[in-house]
């Protein structure tokens, strides 16, 4: 009788240092997916600008859509591995960097025609050709751009795990071990 209350209570001792181990180990996880928080919020805000955009030229009947076309396929790419990336981390997403590497110079190639009216009509159809059109287009353009910008270089410090995420993840491993 005695022998297995011991043992029942051991096997408890046991379950419960399993439970917060794995507590430990969901933490780390989670840490490290936080890293690339901005990253997916930053990748969504794109996703949804250029489906407005890719269904505003469908609508106008552009043959231009190829162009949001081309960045949805590479968004869903980037997103793609963002999502695998739970499960299995990496410090370097070739696909999210080549993903924003992209849209950053599709958005620095198309402040040019945002100046030419011919241009402007055959990529943004649904806008009437005026200055305050235009200026609402360079406007994005120069926030898709420094966004890009912006992520690339998070995108870098992450890669050589210097970014504030990875010293508090060092931390908190220092402190569960």
């Amino acid at each position: 009788m005695k022998k297995s209350k011991i043992s029942e209570g051991l096997g408890m001792k046991n379950d419960e240092r399993t439970v917060e181990k794995n507590k430990k180990e969901l933490s780390l996880k989670s840490m490290y997916f936080n890293r690339y928080l901005l990253v997916r919020y930053v990748s969504a805000f794109f996703f949804f600008t250029n489906l407005y955009w890719f269904v505003s030229l469908l609508m106008s009947q552009s043959a231009l859509f190829l162009v949001p076309l081309t960045l949805l396929v590479v968004l869903i790419i980037s997103i793609a591995e963002q999502v695998k990336m739970y499960s299995d981390h990496t410090n370097n997403p070739k696909y999210t960097r080549y993903c924003f590497q992209t849209l950053l110079g599709t958005n620095v190639l198309l402040i040019l025609p945002v100046s030419f009216s011919s241009s402007f009509t055959h990529l943004y159809p649904f806008l009437i050709d005026e200055t305050r059109s235009k200026l609402l287009i360079f406007f994005i353009l120069i926030t898709g751009i420094l966004l890009s910008k912006h992520i690339l270089n998070r995108l870098n410090q992450i890669r050589h795990n210097e970014d504030k995420h990875y010293k508090r993840i060092k931390q908190y491993e220092e402190v569960i071990n």
